[in-house]
């Protein structure tokens, strides 16, 4: 059940459009609660060097939860910034280690394509998959999200996801601005094998210098209400 939950929650980060204009860190923490209870936190981490960016994230159980079920996610992705800002991830690693036992995902990618998918354990991925163009991986997404934006760049755009299995394509709906100059919009995407998951409460605010920065997310689910919020 919480590798279902976990899965939700990367999921619910994966929706913005990859092009950049402020070269900015960011470092973020944020709580995860399944309804009233906490079941976990994550860390994320960003860095620009102008040509270049990378991202790190970790998600993991903690309290009673964990000490039940320790599971914990380590994503990291390293890319080059393009013309106009485009973001053009070149290496994707992302680790899940549940049980005792560790699975990995790796994505290689040479210029807008990628050229290489590998799981260990070894399973099958699509034969189109390599040779995709113009897809980013999950962290690219993740960095686009949490860094400063401005209000015309925030719940803006759409882009197209390749998580190793699966081409999706993503966009933004419901999206509101509200006097204060906070945001909120729903996020939802569509992939390869059809159906999708509406993600809502999309919340956006603005730091001391009119950039918007996210401040929480939530999503309903068949067990409960999900929700991340920045500590």
């Amino acid at each position: 059940m919480f590798n279902k939950i976990y899965t939700f929650v990367f999921s619910a980060l994966l929706l913005v459009s990859p092009a950049i204009t402020h070269a900015e860190n960011f470092d973020y923490r944020f709580n995860v609660r399944l309804g009233p209870a906490k079941i976990g936190e994550m860390e994320v981490s960003g860095r620009n060097e102008g040509g270049s960016y990378s991202t790190t994230a970790h998600l993991f159980t903690t309290g009673v939860v964990g000490a039940i079920y320790d599971v914990s996610y380590e994503y990291r992705t390293e890319g080059k910034v393009g013309a106009r800002g485009v973001l053009l991830p070149t290496h994707h690693v992302s680790t899940n280690i549940e049980k005792r036992k560790t699975t990995q995902l790796e994505i290689r990618y040479s210029g807008d394509r990628v050229v290489g998918v590998l799981y260990t354990p070894e399973r099958d991925v699509p034969a189109t998959a390599t040779g995709y163009k113009r897809t980013v991986d999950p962290m690219t997404l993740i960095y686009f999200l949490l860094r400063p934006a401005s209000p015309a760049q925030t719940c803006a755009g759409a882009v197209e996801l390749f998580d190793g299995q699966s081409r999706i394509k993503v966009a933004f709906t419901n999206v509101e601005r509200s006097a204060n100059g906070q945001i909120e919009c729903d996020i939802s995407y569509a992939g390869e094998k059809g159906g999708g998951i509406a993600l809502s409460s999309l919340v956006f605010v603005p730091d001391s210098n009119g950039l918007m920065r996210i401040k929480e997310f939530a999503a309903e689910t068949n067990i409960g209400t999900l929700a991340i919020k920045v500590r």
